[in-house]
């Protein structure tokens, strides 16, 4: 079965923006994807196992990703299946059903499961998947909550920042964002530490709050809204920070990716590029995907753009993320590539579920975690070749 070709996002006001002007009930974008890439086969990517988690997205245009702690990994549908997994072999270790349709995917930490309802729920669940609290949202949350061990976050759909007590559900702050009138279905999901939360926000920029309070830390703007329509003027910064050392990056639709200082804000360096996705990061290179497909290669140290090529163009990839000198990155008929982040050379594909990937691959090891819109659940390792 051939995987639904949706755009990129579907807008809120159910319009898809650039070069795809369709319906949220479109299937097939305006722009052509590219063909499927040949392979060089200089790196294989090899199935360690694969399991079916019920009905995955079941057909709703969802972002479900899985969450990792220690050596589980937890996979929610959309129907209010939760199951874990052992993440080294894939044995499933129980399964619980909520009387509840999902949205988001899993959050966890060393206590909790957490999972957010269609009907705007915060739900905090036990490793053994059973409920320990419940707290209302505004609104509908599109990311997994996100802890430190302390504090809870959720970003809701309307542009605003929660925290709340872990141990209880309490709320505890609130940010809220100047949304703008048009925006992509989608958000950046936060980061959190000790210190800080990290976000992402439909007006173009990136906040950094206090964990605690929620006071404001520091503020960038990666694009700066243009042109005369809602349409024209779309910044969204839907790529989750993606922290490595003392280094936040960060990408904003009709913008720049971006290397910001963790603690100040301060920026390092900018390159433009329109992105939806968070970048990968090797030892020595930076790898993004354009919102019209297109993969880039930059030198972590010079700041140099390597490589570029459009093997993708319009194939809705998937945050990239990095396996030793490979990117690893997902598309909409459900392909998984290996590419090699020094010259941008595609060494391998793999066939993961035949319904599309949308929901990021997530780093285990030295593996990567997929879950695909049609259930499938499997990790794969990049072997790397002789080159």
């Amino acid at each position: 079965m051939r995987a639904p070709a949706a755009a990129w996002r579907c807008l809120t006001t159910c319009i898809l923006a650039g070069a795809v002007l369709a319906g949220c009930s479109s299937s097939e974008p305006r722009e052509q994807p590219a063909p499927v890439p040949g392979v060089s086969g200089d790196a294989e990517i090899r199935e360690i196992w694969s399991r079916r988690v019920g009905e995955g997205m079941d057909g709703q245009y969802l972002f479900l990703s899985p969450g990792i702690h220690e050596e589980t990994v937890y996979a929610a549908t959309q129907n209010g299946y939760i199951t874990a997994y052992n993440a080294r072999n894939g044995r499933r270790d129980w399964w619980e059903k909520l009387d509840e349709r999902l949205l988001g995917g899993v959050g966890v930490d060393a206590d909790h499961l957490y999972v957010v309802t269609r009907n705007g729920e915060l739900i905090a669940l036990s490793h053994e998947g059973k409920e320990q609290w419940r707290t209302s949202l505004p609104n509908e949350a599109l990311v997994p909550p996100q802890s430190n061990g302390r504090y809870v976050v959720v970003q809701t759909i309307d542009g605003e920042l929660l925290a709340f007590s872990q141990s209880n559900g309490n709320r505890r702050w609130q940010y809220d964002s100047n949304m703008p009138v048009l925006s992509f279905r989608g958000n950046a999901t936060p980061w959190i530490d000790g210190s800080r939360v990290i976000a992402g926000f439909d007006n173009g920029r990136v906040v950094a709050l206090d964990v605690n309070s929620g006071a404001v830390q520091w503020e960038q703007r990666l694009a700066q809204p243009a042109g005369r329509t809602e349409l024209e003027r779309l910044v969204d910064v839907d790529s989750s920070p993606h922290v490595v050392d003392d280094t936040v990056y960060v990408s904003a639709y009709q913008g720049s990716v971006t290397a910001l200082e963790l603690r100040s804000g301060e920026e390092r360096w900018s390159r433009e590029l329109s992105s939806l996705e968070a970048p990968a990061v090797t030892e020595e290179q930076v790898v993004a995907a354009g919102a019209d497909g297109a993969l880039v290669g930059f030198e972590r140290a010079s700041r140099s753009e390597l490589w570029r090529h459009r093997e993708l163009a319009w194939r809705q990839p998937t945050a990239p993320v990095a396996l030793g000198n490979h990117a690893v990155v997902g598309d909409f008929e459900g392909y998984l590539y290996a590419v090699d982040a020094t010259d941008g050379t595609i060494d391998s594909r793999v066939l993961v579920d035949d319904e599309g990937l949308r929901s990021d691959p997530i780093r285990f090891r030295d593996r990567v975690i997929v879950f695909g819109n049609g259930g499938w659940l499997a990790s794969y390792h990049v072997r790397e070749g002789d080159r």
